[in-house]
């Protein structure tokens, strides 16, 4: 927690609902913040919003101001259109790593400073931390298992001086107990893993949108023969075993979408190893430390454990990662992120 907060200072935290954000909240009022809190409706028509009545409930609980901010029309200008424009291009988004900067965070940070308020809280298990240089840096989390540093890499580094992860050295246990010994355990939303606009399966929220409705086409393996037939390139991601329909000793999985031909390549899983993945649309917090090359550990997705490599720019959009050892499903569209022990020097989304 930044020690202006720890000292005294003021508060805006962003509620979800969820237990996390409710116990950061808490544990702001504890250490004797003046604290408010915010949320952000943002659900597109026709879907139900328990995190609005939860952070009510959580509000009224904590004796603390709720500010509701509307969102619905930036929500699909931003993460919507995203998530739909990815999937259509052939490949996997990532849509909370984009929401964070673009829309989560930054309109509760304009709120945060239009109420004269020092800092914006969330319930990310993250650290920010002073880096040797004296500026403020992202951290992992203390605890690996509960890590969220990967969905806030993209950033921008102004808003770190800004910004506090209450979160950050605590464990599921500690935060479990808080909960349950403040009387928030009873009121708040239970944990999904779901995106937040997905009620069910994405595929048939796809297929509301015509850009995403390629139709049927050929799946071929690596030498170039047809084997089967896909659904529409829409519904698979690199990796994936599970819908191919091609009966065969060992089991085929997903090495590519060919959005041009409509076509799903297959293979075999040693098929999908790759020693080497190229990022662009960087955002990185210390540029000067990849211009020639830096070996980091480097995590592919939210839940790969990082692995050793060495990143290096090829341009100022570019960069290289070469792995020390071949990765598998390394996916077009999701994010690679850096990290220099638990400190992260930035991330960029795969292209290729």
């Amino acid at each position: 927690m930044n020690k202006d907060i720890q000292a005294g200072g003021s508060a805006l935290v962003a509620l979800s609902g969820g237990v996390d954000s409710a116990v950061a909240a808490f544990t702001l009022i504890e250490a004797g913040c003046h604290v408010e809190a915010c949320y952000l409706y943002m659900l597109p028509d026709g879907l139900s919003d328990p995190g609005l009545k939860a952070s009510q409930r959580i509000c009224r609980r904590l004796d603390i101001k709720l500010h509701v901010i509307e969102a619905r029309h930036l929500f699909n200008n931003e993460v919507i259109s995203y998530f739909v424009s990815t999937y259509s291009a052939g490949l996997t988004p990532n849509p909370c790593v984009i929401c964070n900067p673009r829309l989560k965070l930054k309109q509760c940070l304009d709120l945060a400073g239009s109420l004269g308020m020092d800092f914006l809280a969330t319930g990310h298990y993250a650290r920010i931390k002073p880096h040797s240089s004296g500026s403020p840096a992202l951290y992992s989390a203390l605890y690996p298992e509960k890590d969220q540093s990967y969905f806030l890499h993209q950033l921008p580094a102004s808003f770190l001086p800004r910004l506090s992860f209450p979160l950050g050295n605590l464990n599921r246990q500690q935060v479990t107990r808080i909960a349950s010994d403040a009387g928030l355990d009873e009121i708040v939303l239970e944990e999904s893993q779901e995106v937040c606009f997905l009620k069910g399966n994405y595929r048939s929220f796809l297929e509301k949108y015509e850009c995403c409705n390629h139709g049927p086409g050929p799946i071929k393996n690596l030498e170039g023969e047809t084997i089967g037939r896909h659904s529409g390139l829409y519904a698979y991601t690199i990796g994936q075993r599970r819908g191919l329909g091609i009966p065969d000793a060992t089991p085929y999985y997903v090495l590519d979408l060919d959005v041009r031909e409509n076509t799903l390549v297959v293979g075999k899983d040693s098929q999908l190893l790759r020693e080497t993945l190229y990022a662009s649309g960087l955002n990185l917090f210390f540029r000067e430390k990849l211009a020639y090359g830096l070996t980091c550990h480097v995590k592919i997705r939210s839940r790969h454990h990082p692995a050793p490599a060495t990143v290096r720019l090829v341009s100022d959009d570019l960069m290289e990662v070469v792995f020390s050892r071949p990765q598998r499903a390394i996916t077009p569209g999701q994010f690679a992120v850096f990290y220099r022990d638990d400190m992260v020097i930035g991330g960029g989304q795969i292209c290729k």
